[in-house]
């Protein structure tokens, strides 16, 4: 019986979120975000904007690339969490989600766009003090992990609406993906 309690507790609420290599992801340290639920992989989060003939557009939309060997275009994330004595992120866990170098003059902060279109898309405008920048990390079907929108009791998909060559990050009850997070030393 103590077995099962002590599997209980670290397979549990309390179970740290582990990068590619297995090891605890840590608030405020960079990472990619891997995406592994696209058929031939090669894909990653990132917020990249699209070049025009003015010059790059500046992005507020979170995005699903392809192109796993274009370097260049994977943007660092980091976890700000809301609450807690550790800088370990756990499952289900209440946080914040954040590039690390933003472009143009945004916060870098991804929140759920509150707008009248049934669409909610995951921008980069929000905030550290904000309902609609609150995140957490789920663990998948397939051993890898999922990002939620919300509080942790009641959690929402984050899905995919492609676009192009790439997909923008959306509240979604159909079309949700997983994610390896690799550490940026």
């Amino acid at each position: 019986m103590i077995f099962f309690l002590l599997v209980a507790i670290v397979a549990g609420e309390n179970e740290a979120v582990l990068d590619y290599l297995g090891l605890p992801l840590k608030a405020r340290y960079n990472y990619h975000a891997v995406v592994h639920t696209i058929p031939k992989g090669g894909a990653f989060i990132s917020q990249y904007g699209k070049l025009t003939r003015k010059g790059m557009k500046c992005p507020q939309n979170v995005l699903m690339l392809f192109g796993e060997d274009d370097i260049s275009k994977r943007n660092q994330i980091q976890f700000v969490l809301s609450s807690s004595s550790s800088d370990v992120v756990r499952v289900s866990t209440e946080l914040n989600i954040r590039f690390v170098h933003p472009l143009c003059n945004v916060s870098g902060y991804w929140r759920v766009a509150n707008s009248s279109s049934p669409l909610k898309e995951v921008v980069m405008t929000g905030s550290k003090s904000s309902n609609d920048s609150t995140f957490t990390i789920q663990k998948s079907g397939d051993g890898f992990y999922k990002f939620a929108f919300g509080s942790a009791d009641k959690p929402m998909s984050i899905g995919l609406q492609p676009i192009h060559v790439s997909a923008k990050l959306i509240l979604s009850k159909d079309i949700d993906f997983s994610v390896s997070f690799h550490h940026v030393f």
